[in-house]
């Protein structure tokens, strides 16, 4: 049945301001500057590096032991290191509206997504045509945002006295209009998540800046481990005013290793498979003080890649 004339105006006006407010977010997008944020949880290999089915990962640290479960199977790969990139730094600028009064808590924890899937994909940084179909990566991302979803980290201590810990879910809410097969396919509804209260604060407590534009050129998610980690390394180092520090192949693993490393093979595959990470943030990052040798990994206090660390956002 064809629509009456002034309903058909209607919904041609409805469609031009959709596309209209999609033209501005992606302006808005590009024009962004190349600082960006991630919180401290992502400063070790928090998300497995290949697909799995798995639902828990334990990861081992000097303090205790961080477990992240995820019902659905556990985000893995690149796609959820940038897709944490973009919600954390827009939850870092929404505590700043949060502070100066633009903007109240609901707004704060309510983190835009966009009005269709390639716009999205712009938010975090992919680049290109992608490819749709249940193999392409489109579908890959829509189901790594729905992972991520899913996501609980948990962080325990236990020295033999005192025991304490945290549960905390990323998501408290999430509605995605999302087609991987058609992801040009706008919707009127704007697609959206909302961080919980607990990781809101988290992420606000301890921004870490970091270059985005170094972040989306690393293609392989280790790497992307390595360059965030190695960012912190060097603010830590500036901080505390030394010019170098030598980090250990069994600390190293602490961080990174996905599994335990048995034997003398396991071993030396893991320090290759770091070396490679390595090479490649020293291809984006030349000048990043980092090196690696049969004793551990030496960084070497150097420039940032983000220059200057911005004012951390504070809330009353």
């Amino acid at each position: 049945m064809a629509l009456p004339p002034e309903k058909l105006a209607q919904l041609k006006a409805a469609q031009k301001a959709a596309a209209n407010q999609e033209l501005e977010q992606s302006k808005e997008i590009i024009n962004a500057q190349d600082i960006g944020y991630t919180s401290k949880l992502f400063v070790q290999a928090l998300f497995p590096y290949r697909k799995t089915d798995e639902e828990k990962r334990v990861i081992e640290t000097a303090q205790g032991r961080i477990v992240v479960y995820a019902d659905g199977g556990l985000p893995y790969g690149k796609y959820p290191r940038l897709i944490m990139a973009y919600i954390i730094t827009r939850a870092v600028e929404n505590a700043g509206k949060l502070k100066a009064g633009k903007i109240d808590f609901e707004q704060a924890v309510r983190i835009p997504l966009g009005h269709s899937m390639n716009h999205f994909l712009q938010a975090i940084g992919v680049t290109g045509r992608g490819t749709g179909g249940a193999t392409g990566n489109l579908a890959n991302i829509r189901e790594q945002l729905l992972r991520l979803a899913d996501a609980r980290v948990t962080v325990k201590e236990d020295d033999g006295v005192r025991a304490r810990g945290k549960h905390t879910q990323i998501m408290d809410e999430w509605d995605l209009w999302f087609d991987a097969r058609d992801p040009n396919q706008g919707s009127f509804i704007e697609s959206y998540i909302k961080l919980t209260p607990q990781f809101f604060q988290h992420i606000i407590e301890a921004p870490i800046p970091i270059d985005l534009a170094v972040l989306r050129q690393l293609t392989k998610p280790r790497a992307m481990d390595i360059y965030i980690w190695l960012t912190v390394k060097q603010f830590w180092l500036s901080k505390n005013n030394r010019d170098s520090y030598l980090f250990t192949w069994d600390m190293m693993a602490q961080s990174f290793a996905t599994k335990e490393l048995i034997t003398a093979i396991d071993r030396r595959n893991f320090r290759n498979e770091i070396k490679k990470a390595i090479h490649d943030v020293q291809a984006v990052w030349p000048n990043c003080g980092i090196e690696a040798d049969l004793e551990g990994v030496t960084v070497t206090k150097t420039s940032p890649s983000v220059e200057k660390k911005p004012p951390r956002p504070q809330l009353d």
